[in-house]
């Protein structure tokens, strides 16, 4: 009994200590904090962003005040429906939300919920940093509850609601009203109120110009709620669901760049956080130079209003040094712009083909499927580096068929691309859920450092309010193709900016390669694209419209995306000229027998008696041998046989 009675007082003085020590800690923690009513009227940027000199990037910090009579009810329930169902009966502290997100929490093994209220959210929007940490939950429960003192809870959804961060640049529930919808607040519907509030868990997954499907599925989860918690009918919440998405693609804001929009994008994905409010207090990093900004074309430059991106990189870091886009990264297929990393590349790399090898290019029916050329013009044998170089389609599919859609896949993989369809449109780059320009260019890092591909990013790294760092850039890199793979294709396509579809870059005094890609059907165009490098810098533009309709009948790949591309060239290289790109010990180059080639599609080496020849590259190992002579047989008029 003594032993027992000793262990119980040894177990009480222990849970004494650290009840002491923990309201000692809760103490030192709080006793600075205090509630400044002002920071409520502020709407901060969600962090702070910074060019690669250090400087501050300016943040489109715009928001329009909207008092709460100014909101319909429904759009305030939407609100409330999914953030915090008891805003009206708690004291800013949900302890049954935060009962049941525990135990949700623990049930699934991972934490997928929080128990923030509206309240604590307001809070940590606008005194508090986005990091979890102890200390910053025990402050902004001292400030919730102060607020909740001071405040209606009418005050505190208005402040709320004006604070909070959409996408798209925009602060507060008006900006986001216009930006989305090109209404004021008091006009949105009941389907639209539940949209904007759906977008609150991440904006930029959630953004309706990208992701519509996923928004869909939010928009409609908010309604459900809000049927549930009985705040509309049953018949409107079934006409409210079956409403579509009806979005202002309009372009209603001047010069505006997704470049903050993009960032706080790939800061989520380093940190592996969902909300854009968990970035308060963050510094962010990138490699984003300030002065290639003030020097990028525009596409109002060519009197032309559709939307665009323009990307810059870094060849050998994957930095993204310059990017201005009216969209943001949106998915779009890249048409032809995927042929040389998707289907050529391989099949180089595959030795199925070498950049000599000639393809029959006429109308071909694949088991249904049958591709057509630009102007349903065909050429009959082509070689391939002329195949590329000229985009043809007939013998992209062809080498797609050669290296069967799975293979092509593999490879695609190891690019970090994936897509569902495997049919053989894909050899056109008809890739089902498309790709961003930041995957596009990630895509042709592999030709500009011997096959090796880098991650392109903005960010370089990211920093608490500590100065502790919490993500550095991983320069990672993967060997996917070996260096004379990627220098045959570098060598095509330079061709295609001498004879090809980029030969507006032709007159640029070094050497620089480029492919462009056009999507659109008989009637219209709808993208249009080109992606040009040298051995320093990939350059990447879009020319398209956000809602996928169709573009000016004049802008095609091989138009202005590639008059843009030599206009940021020329600007890159005002001083100086890039390095032509090395030759790898791995390669040869030979000239080939003309007539043979011509006549034959016979791949032979020169002989020393001819004095014409067509000069390809080859591996070595594979390139081509002289033409062995046929051996000369004598005529016997006469013969006698002697047994």
């Amino acid at each position: 009994m003594k032993k027992i009675i000793r262990i119980l007082l040894f177990v009480a003085l222990i849970i004494s200590v650290l009840t002491v020590g923990f309201f000692s800690y809760v103490f030192n923690v709080l006793k600075d904090v205090n509630f400044d009513e002002s920071k409520l009227m502020q709407s901060n940027p969600v962090c702070e962003l910074y060019y690669s000199d250090e400087k501050k990037i300016e943040t489109f910090n715009t928001s329009e005040y909207v008092t709460i009579d100014k909101v319909p009810k429904h759009v305030q329930n939407a609100f409330i429906a999914i953030e915090d169902r008891r805003f009206y009966t708690h004291n800013g502290i949900d302890v049954k939300g935060i009962a049941r997100a525990m135990k949700n929490n623990l049930l699934s093994g991972k934490v997928k919920e929080g128990g923030s209220t509206i309240s604590q959210q307001l809070v940590k929007n606008t005194f508090l940093s986005g990091e979890r940490t102890f200390s910053r939950k025990f402050k902004e429960i001292k400030l919730t509850l102060e607020m909740e003192k001071t405040y209606s809870k009418s005050q505190i959804l208005e402040k709320y609601l004006n604070t909070i961060y959409f996408g798209e640049n925009a602060y507060g529930i008006g900006l986001a009203s216009k930006t989305y919808f090109s209404k004021e607040v008091e006009n949105l519907a009941i389907e639209e109120g539940a949209l904007l509030a759906s977008l609150l868990k991440a904006p930029t997954y959630y953004n309706p110009y990208k992701n519509i499907e996923k928004t869909f599925e939010r928009r409609n989860l908010v309604l459900k709620k809000m049927l549930e918690q009985k705040m509309i009918s049953n018949s409107e919440y079934e006409k409210a669901k079956n409403t579509d998405i009806m979005l202002n693609y309009k372009n209603n804001y001047d010069n505006k760049n997704m470049l903050v929009d993009e960032i706080y994008s790939e800061a989520l994905d380093c940190l592996r956080l969902e909300k854009t409010s968990e970035l308060n207090g963050l510094k962010i990093y990138t490699s984003i130079e300030k002065n290639h900004l003030l020097y990028l074309p525009s596409l109002s430059d060519y009197s032309l209003h559709e939307d665009y991106t323009i990307l810059i990189t870094e060849n050998k870091s994957g930095k993204i040094i310059g990017y201005y886009s009216t969209v943001g990264e949106i998915k779009r297929c890249p048409a032809s712009t995927a042929k040389p990393w998707l289907i050529y590349a391989p099949a180089i790399e595959e030795n199925m083909i070498c950049s000599a090898t000639k393809i029959l290019d006429e109308k071909t029916n694949f088991d249904g499927y049958c591709p057509s050329n630009y102007a349903d013009k065909y050429y009959g044998y082509v070689n391939v580096k002329e195949c590329l170089s000229k985009s043809l389609n007939v013998p992209s599919v062809k080498l797609c068929n050669l290296l069967g859609t799975q293979k092509v896949k593999n490879y695609s993989k190891t690019l970090e691309v994936e897509f569902s369809n495997d049919d053989l449109s894909i050899a056109l780059g008809n890739l089902s859920g498309g790709i961003t320009t930041k995957q596009l260019a990630s895509c042709y890092s592999v030709f500009s450092d011997d096959g090796k591909f880098t991650r392109c990013n903005f960010i370089d790294k990211i920093v608490n309010s500590q100065g502790k760092i919490l993500y550095s850039r991983n320069n990672y890199k993967k060997q996917v193709f070996s260096d004379d793979t990627t220098f045959i294709i570098n060598d095509i396509l330079n061709e295609t900016t001498k004879t090809g579809t980029a030969k507006k870059l032709s007159t640029l005094p070094y050497y620089v390669c480029a492919k462009t890609g056009t999507n659109g059907n008989k009637e219209k165009n709808t993208d249009a694209y080109c992606v040009a490098y040298t051995s320093e810098h990939t350059v990447v533009i879009w020319i398209g419209n956000k809602d996928g309709s169709g573009i000016s009948s004049q802008i095609s790949g091989g138009t202005f995306p590639t008059m843009m591309a030599k206009s940021v060239f020329e600007y890159l290289y005002r001083d100086k000229k890039p390095k032509d790109f090395a030759i790898p010990k791995s390669i040869v180059e030979v000239k080939i027998n003309k007539e043979l080639y011509d006549n034959d599609c016979k791949i032979f080496k020169n002989t020393l008696s001819e004095k014409e020849g067509l000069s390809f590259w080859f591996k070595k190992g594979f390139e081509p041998e002289e033409m062995i002579s046929p051996q000369i047989k004598p005529i016997i008029k006469n013969y006698k046989i002697t047994c």
